[in-house]
């Protein structure tokens, strides 16, 4: 079973962050995986090339027929995002945690992480600004 085939209590919030990541313009690639999907923006220095950006994934249970993942990371790599991109990402700190452990906000982690427990109001608006943002992008 691939990712985007799951039925967890998670799953509205993994495919609300998956289809609006589509309607900002970035494609998405499960390549079959158990817990990740990557996020993919069209390259504009080669024509009809992509590049990777980020993902959204799962988190908090590595054995699903144990234990539902608790929670939906919607991450970008910092290396591999535009600067403009980049910025306007570091921007927005509702829903950050780009570390597990340490602050919330963290320029030195390798990702811009907003994690998501629950598709509340609050979730809704920040996942919509995000999309608003890459849409920007993309």
């Amino acid at each position: 079973m691939n990712v985007l085939e799951y039925q967890f209590a998670l799953t509205p919030v993994f495919h609300f962050i998956a289809a609006k990541s589509m309607e900002a313009g970035l494609y998405l690639c499960d390549g079959y995986a158990k817990q990740t999907v990557q996020l993919w923006m069209k390259d504009p220095a080669v024509e009809n090339e992509k590049r990777r950006i980020g993902a959204i994934q799962y988190e908090g249970s590595n054995d699903y027929t144990a234990k539902e993942p608790s929670m939906v990371s919607w991450r970008f790599e910092r290396a591999l995002l535009p600067d403009g991109l980049k910025q306007e990402l570091e921007a927005i700190s509702a829903f950050r945690r780009d570390r597990n452990d340490g602050p919330p906000v963290n320029p030195r982690a390798q990702s811009i992480a907003f994690k998501f427990e629950a598709l509340t109001d609050a979730a809704k608006e920040t996942i919509e600004r995000i999309a608003a943002v890459l849409q920007r992008y993309a």
